[in-house]
């Protein structure tokens, strides 16, 4: 060991026992929290066999912020003791807290801020040598990790941290590798010190001094001590609540009212009253996701009626062959229950609105059962505005015309099958420029079951629609996600998954371990894309550009030809 102490100085560290690697994890940088803007390389995949560790951290492993990407950061590491403290601390998010939810590289059984020094050395594996630089200072990305708008104050008031090393020399690391302390250099100077001094004692000026030019710690921290020294206590705001709002937030549900034998009604209402102004309108095509059932394992998709973030209402149609989550909504959700809602996102590439168009133009809405809902908001401002429209409504029967009081009558077509009219798309849609009847450009708007989704893509690719003449809601049903079956090879394993016609990509990853994150599950938001090393694609979903779909897919809509070999 380094320093030799007396064994009743009570200012020392406790020495950490020899500890072994229980889990080893790398990471891509994707698109993180279904926040859009927002990526991370937090979502960590478990790592079987040797891994080789160098200067720069461990192979494949990437780090988003260009402050992590220095050397003095190269491997992080949790205690997982921690988790059961969290699930106490939040129990309505204990699901969340488990091996690898803070994006840790490594973890082990007994080594924790107590018992760790700044400038310890640890000998990792048989060959590795790796030193303790610096505690984990948490920022805005945990608030959205675990969608809680006060966790990475909370993490740093607890002390529940985490810390880094730096890698002296390299080697490769594996599962079940011993990690062994070798050298003590500071054992006065524990992370929980460190953290004291960092976050309580601020103004421990002698403290300060020494932590400015202590050996051992990461250039950040010595920098930052520095500065404290010569301009005072830094401001802690924006790395702790960042730029982006966290979207989850709780709802309970004040109203369950049903409107037709298929379709019910339901508001919620924000169990946060400190909502800020710039979050409370919806944009222009307004839906909101839902979390909800046990475990939270339903995230759904919905449309919009009325209202805004404090409140609003949501008409959902029950669909007995669906994946489970409307018959939940329908006959377990009671007012007065509580879920969690984000607000959701804009189109990639928005139709075009009047205002945005030369010349005259018409707008044909071509909806279908409960897809009315997504272009009520739509209907109704055009009307005030006198615009040029027409509404054609499929439905089962009229007395299943959910939300029919909304439309304007004269302007709308319903056709009822038990009436026998059935809506034909060829006949109501037309071309993109039409001049039959007066000159105009034809805006078309679509949304319903995946057949008329279909049929409507169909006569705007015939037609030549441009993208921003049409608009096509879709938030997915029994066979979102599902197709001819195909096999997935792990570039970093080799291991090979077969995806069954049944599943998604992404049911086959999550139940292989690889924990991939998603949100809208319709291929909306690009949560769950992976990387695409070989292989063709069949690609389903907005959220990717041309460009990203030649190296990219999204895992919950999209489908390979055969064998595809995938990073994640």
């Amino acid at each position: 060991m380094g320093s030799q102490v007396s064994e009743i100085d009570l200012d020392l560290a406790p020495l950490p026992p020899k500890d072994v690697v229980l889990s080893l994890r790398t990471g891509k940088i994707r698109p993180f929290g279904g926040v859009k803007g927002l990526s991370s390389a937090i979502n960590k995949q478990p790592r079987r066999g040797k891994v080789q560790l160098t200067v720069n951290g461990f192979a494949g492993d990437e780090r988003q912020y260009v402050m992590h990407q220095k050397p003095d950061n190269a491997i992080h590491q949790y205690d997982p003791r921690h988790y059961e403290a969290w699930k106490k601390i939040l129990p309505d998010r204990g699901h969340k807290f488990k091996v690898g939810a803070f994006g840790e590289n490594i973890s082990s059984m007994h080594l924790s801020e107590d018992n760790l020094c700044v400038g310890d050395k640890f000998r990792l594996g048989p060959e590795a040598i790796i030193q303790v630089t610096m505690l984990r200072q948490p920022c805005y990305k945990l608030n959205h990790r675990f969608e809680y708008k006060k966790m990475s104050s909370l993490i740093q008031t607890t002390g529940y941290t985490g810390w880094y090393y730096r890698v002296i020399r390299g080697g490769e690391v594996q599962e079940g590798d011993e990690i062994e302390l070798v050298e003590r250099i500071n054992p006065r100077w524990s992370l929980k010190r460190l953290h004291h001094i960092l976050y309580t004692d601020t103004n421990n000026m002698e403290a300060v001094v020494e932590l400015s030019q202590l050996e051992g710690l990461s250039k950040e921290f010595i920098d930052l001590f520095q500065n404290r020294l010569s301009k005072g206590t830094e401001n802690m705001n924006g790395r702790l609540l960042g730029d982006f709002a966290v979207p989850w937030q709780l709802y309970k549900l004040v109203e369950k009212t049903r409107l037709t034998p298929r379709v019910q009604r339901f508001i919620f209402e924000s169990e946060d009253s400190s909502i800020d102004s710039g979050d409370l309108q919806f944009g222009r095509f307004p839906h909101v996701r839902l979390r909800f059932g046990p475990d939270s394992k339903f995230t759904r998709a919905y449309s919009v009626v009325s209202g805004d973030m404090r409140s609003f209402e949501l008409g959902i149609a029950r669909d007995d062959n669906s994946r489970g989550g409307s018959v939940f909504l329908h006959d377990d959700l009671n007012v007065g229950d509580v879920l969690e809602v984000a607000k959701g996102h804009n189109a990639v590439i928005p139709i075009l609105s009047s205002e945005e168009s030369r010349g005259s133009t018409k707008h044909i809405f071509i909806l279908g059962g409960i897809g009315v809902t997504a272009f009520i908001g739509e209907i109704k401002a055009l009307e005030k505005k006198c615009a040029n429209f027409e509404v054609h409504y499929a439905v089962r029967s009229r007395e299943e015309a959910a939300y029919i009081d909304l439309l304007p009558a004269e302007r709308t077509i319903v056709y009822a099958r038990s009436e026998g009219r059935r809506l034909d798309v060829a006949t109501v849609m037309p071309p993109p420029n039409d001049c039959r009847d007066g000159c105009f450009k034809a805006l078309v708007y679509c949304c319903g079951p995946p057949s008329l989704l279909t049929a409507c893509r169909d006569m705007t690719a015939k037609f030549g629609y441009p993208r921003s003449q049409t608009h096509f809601e879709e938030f997915g049903g029994a066979e979102t996600g599902t197709g001819e079956p195909f096999e997935a090879e792990i570039k970093a394993t080799g291991q090979v998954l077969k995806v069954s016609r049944e599943k998604s990509l992404l049911d086959v990853l999550n139940e292989a371990g690889f924990e991939i994150d998603s949100s809208c599950l319709v291929g909306n938001c690009g949560t769950c894309m992976v990387d695409v090393c070989k292989g063709s694609v069949v690609h389903h979903g907005t959220a990717l550009e041309e460009e990203q779909k030649e190296s990219s897919m999204l895992s919950c809509v999209s489908r390979g030809n055969g064998r595809i070999v995938i990073d994640c």
